[in-house]
């Protein structure tokens, strides 16, 4: 599933990669944030939970806004990591998450993150129509068919 994960973050960055510097940063009604400050975020809980399943430093968090390239290569970062920590990971094992103070098996922390994912890309998927760009493919048969 981390694989499918890689896959859809891909295909929302390639229609995300379609508006402008100035639609990236407008915020129209029935939006939470602009889409880029939304696929920010998904790339740093994505960052933040791998770092955290591999006990490595936290100090992603601390960096300053993120553009559309360094997004585009963290997202490239925690696909091949995720779908590594999931294939080699003791299921069982399990992590610190700080600002939820509490301890989760890998194995929660990887469904964390993709249903985390998911929420955002569906959310930014259906803004990306209001700004003239056409919703991309998420579905997970769209990925099985292509590798038919």
């Amino acid at each position: 599933m981390h694989r499918f994960n890689a896959w859809a973050n891909r295909n929302i960055l390639a229609g995300v990669r379609q508006l402008t510097p100035e639609q990236l940063e407008e915020q129209q009604d029935g939006m939470y944030r602009p889409v880029l400050g939304v696929l920010r975020h998904l790339a740093q809980v994505e960052l933040g939970y791998l770092s955290l399943i591999r006990g490595e430093s936290s100090e992603w968090m601390t960096t300053g806004p993120w553009n559309l390239d360094q997004i585009e290569a963290v997202l490239e970062k925690t696909g091949s990591g995720l779908v590594e920590v999931a294939r080699t990971s003791a299921p069982d094992a399990t992590f610190h998450i700080p600002w939820f103070e509490r301890d989760v098996t890998v194995v929660q922390g990887l469904g964390q993150v993709l249903t985390h994912s998911i929420n955002h890309r569906a959310d930014i998927n259906q803004w990306l129509p209001r700004f003239g760009v056409a919703s991309t493919q998420q579905d997970y048969i769209n990925l099985v068919l292509s590798e038919a």
